[in-house]
C-alpha cells in the first residue's frame, strides 16, 4: 500500500527532495515508524484569541495552546489501514514547555477527493488539505476551513473563527536537517497560530503490533 502523501500528489510527489520523500513515503505495508526530535523556535498564538478557546483546544489535541521560544518537541508517525481501509499516517506532537507537556494530534488519510486531516482527540476537526511541491522541493500542505464534527454532524465555524492553514515543510541541506513552519489564519482575524522549528529524524521498524494502543483519535470517522 503506497504513502498517503504519495498516494495523493500522484507523479508530483517525485518533485520533492529526496530526504522529503523519505518523510513521506512510507505506507502500512512498509512496516515502519519515523521518530523525530527537536526545537519549536517559536510557538505564537493570537492575542485575540480568548483563554477558554485556548484551554480547550490544548485539551483537546487541537492546538499548540501555548506559546514560547526554543521548545523541545518530539514527532511520531506511524502508517497503518484504518477500520474503513484507507491508508492512514498519523503525527504525534509533543512539546516540552518548562513544566507542563502539550499535545497536538492528527491523522491524515486519503480521502474521496485528496487527503483529509482529522484533528484532535475525538477527532474534533476534519479539513481537506491540498499537497504539493514548492521550488525547492519541500512539501508545502495548504488546507481548507475546518469542520467541527459533532455527534449528529459537522458544523462550520462561524466567519469570525473561520481558519485555513499553511504548512511547509522542507531538507535543510546547509545544517542538515528537516525544518518545520505552520500557519493558521483566520479570514477575519489573521494570524491565530504559527509554529517553526527544525528536527531531525530516524525510521524504525513497526509492526502492526508495535503500533500505540491509544494511537490515533477517539474513533474512525467516514464523514468527510
Amino acid at each position: 500500500m503506497t504513502s498517503v502523501v504519495s498516494e495523493v500528489m500522484g507523479s508530483e510527489f517525485e518533485k520533492l527532495h529526496p530526504k522529503v520523500q523519505w518523510r513521506f513515503g512510507f505506507g502500512a505495508d512498509d512496516h515502519v515508524a519515523q521518530f523525530g526530535t527537536g526545537v519549536m523556535e517559536t510557538i505564537t498564538h493570537s492575542p485575540l484569541l480568548p483563554p477558554p478557546a485556548l484551554w480547550l483546544g490544548g485539551k483537546r489535541r487541537m492546538v499548540p495552546s501555548d506559546s514560547g521560544e526554543n521548545i523541545p518537541f518530539t514527532i511520531a508517525n506511524y502508517a497503518y489501514t484504518d477500520e474503513l481501509g484507507r491508508p492512514t499516517l498519523a503525527f504525534v506532537r509533543r512539546f516540552q514547555f518548562p513544566g507542563h507537556e502539550v499535545a497536538l494530534d492528527s491523522v491524515m488519510v486519503v480521502g474521496s477527493r485528496g487527503a483529509l486531516d482529522y484533528i484532535g482527540a475525538g477527532p474534533d476537526m476534519v479539513v481537506h488539505t491540498q499537497c504539493s511541491a514548492d521550488a525547492d522541493g519541500g512539501l508545502r500542505l495548504d488546507s481548507g476551513l475546518p469542520r467541527f464534527l459533532a455527534p449528529r454532524g459537522s458544523i462550520k465555524p462561524p466567519g469570525l473563527l473561520s481558519a485555513e492553514t499553511i504548512g511547509r515543510e522542507w531538507w535543510d541541506e546547509e545544517q542538515q536537517r528537516h525544518r518545520i513552519d505552520i500557519e493558521v489564519r483566520g479570514r477575519t482575524l489573521g494570524r491565530l497560530f504559527r509554529y517553526t522549528g527544525w528536527f531531525t529524524a530516524t525510521q524504525e521498524t513497526c509492526l502492526p503490533t508495535d503500533l500505540p494502543a491509544e494511537l490515533g483519535p477517539g474513533r474512525t470517522d467516514p464523514r468527510e
